[in-house]
């Protein structure tokens, strides 16, 4: 025992009064950069750089096209437009908006179900602007899967009584200039909202009482992979359509 200004107390209990004060996880500005986040900014980076090669040509080749995917059948471009980017100013303002909100969300929901979150919702994105754009106009860029991490981050904060002003507010300013500003595919960027929001919520069902993020790794997993199967239907249903089927 050790003599404490009010009585005694226990060895262990001393030290951990003098043990720092962690940070917590899970909120913006509280979250180290974490593993997956740290990846995929490597990866958009790394295709950035390769797009110099021939910028024209890659962007052409592997851009969310929508006439490509609908009669050329060419389904990749659903998921490689995504890791595309037309300028500095483009991977930049994207990777930073990840680096900024991702780390949360992944040190929520894990690593593996942060990575589905953010391929599911970059496919809404595809699939959003291959039905609503015009169906020869051409789109690229990780703005989608980063509306969808926004959204898995509000149905968290939600799920977890955190305030939730902050990240609506980065929403709405977000779609606003999408609207607002030419040359953005806004269409993309609620296609991977609502996925994400969707594929998030899916993600963290759980009986009451019951926390999905501490649920047994097979659990975790058997979740993530009908949440995926059940996204992807709803998806791939949708390509079915032509193109610009509503063209917004």
């Amino acid at each position: 025992m050790r003599e404490a200004p009010v009585g005694w107390q226990c060895k262990t209990c001393v030290a951990a009064a003098r043990a720092p004060t962690p940070r917590r996880a899970g909120r913006l500005g509280a979250t180290r950069i974490t593993p997956v986040v740290t990846g995929l900014i490597a990866v958009n980076v790394a295709v950035y750089l390769w797009e110099q090669g021939n910028l024209t040509q890659r962007e052409d080749r592997f851009a969310m096209w929508p006439i490509g995917v609908y009669f050329y059948h060419q389904w990749y471009r659903l998921v490689t437009a995504a890791f595309l980017h037309a300028s500095v100013e483009h991977i930049l303002f994207n990777m930073v908006t990840l680096a900024i909100v991702g780390p949360p969300v992944e040190a929520e929901i894990g690593k593996g179900r942060f990575f589905v979150l953010y391929m599911l919702s970059a496919l809404g994105g595809s699939v959003a602007s291959y039905l609503l754009s015009p169906a020869n106009e051409a789109g690229i860029g990780a703005s989608g899967a980063i509306f969808g991490v926004m959204g898995a981050y509000y149905v968290i904060a939600r799920r977890r009584g955190w305030e939730v002003r902050t990240i609506t507010a980065l929403v709405a300013i977000n779609l606003l200039l999408s609207l607002t500003s030419p040359g953005i595919d806004w269409r993309a960027h609620l296609g991977g909202l609502l996925i994400g929001v969707a594929a998030c919520a899916g993600l963290l069902a759980a009986p009451r009482g019951v926390s999905a993020t501490r649920a047994s790794p097979v659990v975790q997993v058997v979740q993530t992979a009908a949440v995926t199967i059940a996204v992807l239907m709803v998806l791939g249903a949708l390509v079915q359509l032509p193109p610009g089927h509503v063209n917004l």
